[in-house]
């Protein structure tokens, strides 16, 4: 049976790591500083590497300890919701889950309530996911990272959600203006990007509109924004099937052109595999499975 290194020692590591400095985790821990230090030697002895870089008074977490770190916070959030569910069965689940915010906007939010209504023994904590994080966050539960995935696969529980497909969109004004009847038409429009180095739209034009040089561009922080802009008639912005499904349904938005371009990324749901043993969070991982067949 593999030995399990103190609770203490690992409790004592975590307030250390995540404070960066001995004093702060013992004021914390109610404890002295030597109590710290010999604590932290102990856990460094078990373990045979270093978790620290001492630099005079301060000290820096190597990165052995940063992995660490996060498996041992996600380790004490399981234990911690075990233990509030034996305190009381009869309390709500809760599920954290960070999604990146021009899918939340555009298509997750607008199908929580039916969540809701199959598990209403659990409750959702919704976080926002940065773009280029490929993982979840210590406190998260699951996310759905937009990218290439984790670097460690053995580690996680990753899902990928249908492959995008990017194309233009504007509001339904602008196109019966009539003033884009062919791509080399969108020279005279304003483009609306959600990266700030304009790769989505480069991509497209090179495929599908050649060597034109839209004079105008407004740039803004995600597709939910651009989509937004477009359907005020703003601009054309770059679409795809997921994040622009539900206002093309609606008829907010309409494609001018039918053409489209594979994304080189993908949106995935990713989880740390020890988080799947919480029942809930396999109900949110069943239920978007649902979704994403519908």
């Amino acid at each position: 049976m593999r030995r399990l290194p103190s609770l203490t020692a690992l409790r004592t590591f975590e307030s250390a790591a995540r404070h960066a400095h001995f004093g702060r985790a013992a004021s914390e821990l109610c404890v002295t500083d030597s109590a710290v230090s010999h604590q932290i030697r102990q856990l460094e002895e078990q373990l045979g590497t270093a978790l620290f870089v001492r630099e005079g008074r301060h000290i820096r977490p190597t990165p052995a300890a940063q992995r660490l770190l996060q498996r041992v916070q996600q380790a004490f959030e399981l234990i911690l919701d075990a233990c509030d569910e034996l305190r009381d069965p009869g309390s709500q689940a809760v599920v954290r889950v960070a999604v990146t915010a021009e899918l939340a906007q555009k298509w997750l939010v607008s199908r929580l309530a039916d969540f809701s209504a199959r598990h209403p023994q659990i409750t959702l904590h919704l976080h926002e996911q940065p773009l280029e994080a490929c993982v979840p966050g210590p406190e998260i539960d699951l996310a759905i990272t937009y990218g290439t995935g984790p670097e460690d696969a053995s580690a996680y529980f990753v899902r990928p959600l249908p492959t995008l497909q990017f194309f233009p969109v504007c509001s339904p004004r602008l196109f019966n203006q009539g003033g884009l009847k062919q791509p080399r038409d969108l020279a005279r429009h304003c483009l609306l990007h959600d990266d700030q180095d304009g790769k989505t739209w480069t991509a497209w034009l090179t495929s599908h509109a050649g060597d034109i040089q839209p004079a105008r561009h407004l740039y803004l922080g995600h597709a939910g924004l651009t989509l937004e802009a477009a359907a005020q008639g703003q601009g054309v912005a770059m679409g795809d099937n997921l994040t622009a499904a539900e206002d093309l349904a609606s008829g907010r938005l309409v494609r001018p052109f039918s053409a489209s371009v594979a994304s080189l990324g993908q949106y995935a749901l990713v989880a740390e595999r020890i988080r799947l043993d919480k029942p809930a969070v396999q109900d949110f991982i069943d239920w978007l499975g649902d979704h994403l067949v519908d």
